[in-house]
């Protein structure tokens, strides 16, 4: 039995007796006193009334020492940490003459001391390659920083766009920080990813969203979001799986959205903030090769391609374009850095950056650097397209052409 049907049915035991006590209650009470005291009667312990978010969505107010995080048996004796007990130090940055917002993330208004957890996007595993080379239908392109320095945590900022997804293939496409340690050959594989994602298999929508994954054992488990153990939120405010508006316009404003995922040096724990605003955390116990430090952090795009009608996948990644295109018509990240062993943050050298396209006739990445942007790149593409295989075909014609030319010829 899980938490949502273990307190539904504490809900359906404490109405049994709160009857039992109203039935045996004066009648000479008034009747409003009962009203009340049977409405505070059944309230579920830790739960309270469900409020409406910024976006339309539903939530449920949860006691921050009664959200599902508590459930992992790795926390049974954790304290809950409020507020982190440090913030690495920050690098001035230049925003530049592009036009660009900040995109606003769903929020609500639970009660002091209260979480709130989203009622839908609900899912405690997610599906990954089984091997290093990123294989079982996940296709990337990405960007990877790995030096032999101990990372400490990361900050970038993230362009936000709602691609396309294709229609009845139970795809998704997102754009995430990885903060990983380990390996998938010694089975000791650690992540912490945070970023946005069209995902309707959980969210019954195509809005891009925010979302938060770890695990502790190479995918093996882990956890998104809130709704399952894990990730410890402290905001009152902000909403895990809410979406993220408004989007990025084909040659007009972008929007982002800034990410920073620090170590504190104090608890150990993995503290989020989006923003201006602080989320919550990471608990250290949750992991092994990420406990002290990181040994390699990633940005980019994913998206999942299960070749429906036999071809590759139209899900689109970022825009939809290629990053050839430029700003304002493909997606990106920006002033990527990270935390050092100082606690201090630095930007990423560009020339250090390792790339990772697994599919570059779909999806492909190009970074730069410039003054104001610092280390930043572009990434993502339209996916399956009628023009591109033609032109691929066109192209083994072609070379099947050439080869026979060359053996009469000889």
């Amino acid at each position: 039995m899980d938490a949502p049907e273990a307190r539904l049915l504490g809900g359906y035991v404490r109405l049994f007796f709160c009857w039992l006590e109203l039935v045996q209650a004066p009648r000479t009470m008034l009747r409003g006193f009962w009203v009340v005291f049977l409405l505070s009667c059944i309230a579920l312990p830790g739960v309270l009334p469900d409020q409406i978010t910024s976006d339309g969505d539903i939530v449920e107010c949860v006691d921050k020492f009664r959200q599902p995080a508590f459930e992992n048996p790795l926390l049974k004796y954790h304290k809950l940490q409020d507020v982190p007990s440090e913030i690495p130090k920050m690098i001035g940055t230049q925003k530049g003459k592009r036009q660009t917002q900040e995109a606003y993330v769903s929020t609500t208004k639970c009660p002091d001391g209260a979480i709130p957890i989203l009622l839908s996007g609900h899912a405690k595993n997610r599906t990954q390659p089984e091997t290093k080379d990123y294989h079982s239908g996940h296709e990337y392109a990405i960007v990877s920083y790995e030096d032999n320095t101990k990372l400490y945590g990361t900050k970038a900022v993230l362009n936000v766009w709602d691609p396309a997804i294709e229609e009845g293939a139970a795809e998704m496409s997102l754009a995430q920080i990885w903060i990983a340690s380990g390996d998938y050959e010694t089975a000791d594989l650690n992540t912490i990813e945070v970023g946005w994602q069209v995902l309707p298999q959980m969210y019954n929508d195509i809005r891009p969203r925010l979302f938060l994954f770890w695990t502790g054992n190479t995918y093996r488990s882990g956890c998104y979001n809130v709704r399952c153990s894990g990730f410890i939120q402290t905001s009152g405010s902000i909403v895990v799986g809410g979406p993220i508006a408004p989007v990025s316009s084909l040659g007009g404003i972008q929007t982002e959205l800034t990410v920073f995922v620090w170590k504190d040096r104090k608890s150990g724990n993995w503290w989020l903030s989006l923003g201006v605003s602080i989320v919550g955390y990471w608990p250290a116990e949750l992991f092994t090769t990420l406990a002290d430090h990181a040994a390699y952090v990633q940005w980019g795009g994913e998206i999942l391609n299960k070749q429906p009608l036999g071809r590759h996948t139209t899900t689109q990644m970022g825009s939809g374009h290629f990053p050839d295109e430029g700003f304002g018509r493909s997606g990106y990240f920006r002033n990527l850095e990270y935390v050092d062993y100082n606690n201090r943050l630095e930007s990423v050298p560009v020339q250090k950056l390792g790339i990772i396209v697994t599919n570059p006739d779909c999806y492909k990445v190009k970074h730069l650097f410039s003054d104001d942007w610092k280390t930043q790149f572009y990434y993502g593409g339209p996916g399956f397209t009628h023009s591109g295989a033609t032109l691929a075909l066109a192209s083994r014609s072609l070379f099947f052409v050439v080869v026979v030319l060359l053996f009469l010829i000889v």
